[in-house]
């Protein structure tokens, strides 16, 4: 069967039957994400290419404000000055510390955590990000997790006059431990806003990933809208699978539109597989849980 016949057949029959996203899709996809009222980001790998600047075209050609590029190679000026003429963001980075033992939980780690932050920042600077993650690394069994909250929030204030001299926000993020990351230190969204509060820094805030928190602690979208003064950051896929919205149990277009009412304003960046084969069918899949999508008709 022929994908677009495939993507229209499936677009109606879960329309109808309420189960794909309950916004747009009785009524056809949107073209576009030019008018979508969340600044969506998408993996920059989901594009075709050989080389990451001939993938920068297919990330502006859907409208998109930006694309994640956690691990960004290559020349940066050169990517920056495409980039640049395209009018597309690098929503964010990779900046300091690892889903590994140590790091901001070890605190004869936090050299060398430090030292990372100091390179990565150099690079998003080059590159035009302002966002790069934090990552607390594992928890540790030879001392107290109150003790090992007192680490991160030390080395966190260590990092966060070089975000604000350097005008970038160092988003932490919290992953799951019961399906993804076994063992990681940060899980909570409470856990993670009680550090933020210590560290007290408008340049350190959360990168809140619906996914993982799904896992953790569930209640999204009370959770988002009663920390979002928190959240500068937010990586989008659906639970179970890790596929794109639309494909499991979360609703996508209440969660999108209780961000959309926070009057949040920063990037919402899909980190997600996609279950049918194909990234267009993927962002169609976005689009139709966006609210007020346009209804034009499917590429």
């Amino acid at each position: 069967m022929l994908r677009r016949s495939f993507i229209g057949s499936c677009t109606a029959a879960l329309a109808g039957s309420g189960l794909f996203c309950g916004v747009g899709a009785a009524s056809g996809v949107a073209r576009s994400f030019s008018n979508a009222p969340l600044r969506i980001s998408a993996p920059l790998d989901w594009f075709p290419g050989r080389r990451p600047t001939e993938k920068l075209a297919g990330v502006a050609a859907w409208g998109l404000p930006a694309y994640e590029w956690l691990w960004p190679l290559g020349d940066p000026d050169a990517f920056r000055a495409q980039s640049d003429a395209l009018g597309l963001e690098l929503s964010c980075i990779v900046g300091a510390g690892a889903i590994a033992s140590g790091w901001m939980t070890r605190r004869e780690d936090h050299d060398k955590t430090e030292a990372m932050f100091v390179e990565r920042v150099a690079l998003a600077r080059r590159l035009g990000c302002k966002r790069l993650v934090g990552l607390t690394g594992a928890m540790r069994d030879d001392v107290s997790a109150a003790e090992q909250t007192d680490y991160v929030i030390q080395c966190l204030t260590r990092l966060a006059p070089i975000a604000e001299d350097n005008d970038v926000v160092l988003v932490l993020e919290a992953l799951n431990t019961r399906v993804d990351h076994p063992g990681f230190f940060l899980t909570r969204t409470d856990q993670t806003v009680a550090i933020l509060k210590a560290v007290d820094s408008p340049n350190v805030k959360m990168l809140f990933d619906i996914y993982h928190q799904q896992i953790t602690e569930g209640d999204i979208i009370r959770t988002i809208r009663e920390n979002i003064a928190y959240i500068d950051h937010f990586h989008v896929a659906d639970n179970p699978g890790r596929n794109e919205p639309g494909t499991g149990e979360l609703h996508y277009a209440n969660i999108f539109q209780a961000i959309v009412d926070t009057g949040y304003t920063g990037f919402v960046a899909l980190e997600c597989g996609y279950s049918t084969g194909d990234y267009e069918d993927a962002l169609r899949a976005t689009l139709a849980c966006m609210p007020q999508a346009r209804n034009d008709s499917i590429v």
